[in-house]
């Protein structure tokens, strides 16, 4: 895993409607929560990109460019790519123009390590905007800091697949997800786990509609529980446990961070 730089020809390494993730890596960002947005490449030249974001944020504003970085991150060569990327320009709400800068870095691409279990959750799928459910979002992190509940929130045992990166769980099958969702997971004796994901994938089974979520906005520390929880359990019955901060599509940093000196 090494930085690569090739005369700054980010180019080759982006195809029209290559699929990207965006990782908020802004120096004014709260560093306490990884957020991530997804987006399509609709054009790219030597130092430039141009993505048509999945879920337009209107929290993102005129105001913000030249000040937003994100670290850009999609597969090339077979290999895991990240790049770090300044908000130049926003055309029609929901077509980010960005500045590519400094060593594109290849990694090798790890799938984050899951696990199936049986635990409380309670899963919000309405189709509301990324805008809604961030100002909901932030709204329940301020009310379980003052109490570890929710009142009115009712938890249900649930079959799901979960990973730092994302769940998995089996929904009826004419009860197809809305593109955003808010998740509460009571993991352990902590408060509840509050994420909101994406929709990224489902399949039609005997039992209803499998679904995969990635998380796009959730706390450093839920992501830690969730590893902790998940290393337990693989580690109970004797298996090999890879932390999730090696796959870099879930850490806001890049691979030469690591190697600052301290």
């Amino acid at each position: 895993m090494s930085p690569t730089n090739h005369n700054n020809d980010y180019s080759r390494y982006f195809s029209l409607r290559q699929k990207v993730f965006l990782i908020n890596m802004s120096a004014e960002r709260n560093c306490d929560i990884y957020e991530s947005l997804s987006g399509v490449v609709t054009s790219s030249s030597l130092d430039s990109i141009a993505l048509m974001i999945t879920h337009a944020e209107p929290g993102i504003t005129e105001a913000d460019i030249g000040k937003a970085t994100y670290k850009l991150t999609s597969e090339a060569l077979g290999s895991g790519i990240q790049v770090l990327a300044n908000l130049t320009g926003i055309v029609g709400g929901n077509i980010f123009q960005l500045r590519l800068h400094g060593a594109l870095e290849m990694f090798q691409r790890r799938i984050a390590p899951r696990i199936e279990l049986t635990v409380p959750i309670y899963h919000l799928r309405k189709n509301f905007s990324l805008e809604f459910f961030k100002k909901e979002w932030k709204r329940v992190m301020v009310h379980l800091g003052k109490s570890s509940t929710l009142p009115g929130l009712s938890l249900h045992d649930t079959e799901i697949n979960l990973s730092a990166g994302g769940i998995g769980l089996t929904l009826e099958a004419t009860n197809r997800p809305a593109p955003l969702s808010m998740f509460f997971i009571a993991l352990d004796q902590g408060p509840p786990i509050c994420a909101l994901a994406e929709s990224v994938w489902e399949q039609h089974i005997d039992k209803g509609l499998r679904c995969g979520f990635r998380f796009i906005h959730i706390l450093k520390k839920d992501q830690e529980r969730i590893n902790s929880h998940i290393s337990a359990v693989i580690r109970s019955s004797g298996g090999t446990y890879l932390d999730y901060k090696r796959n870099w599509v879930l850490v806001d940093k890049m691979v030469t961070d690591d190697r600052k000196p301290e």
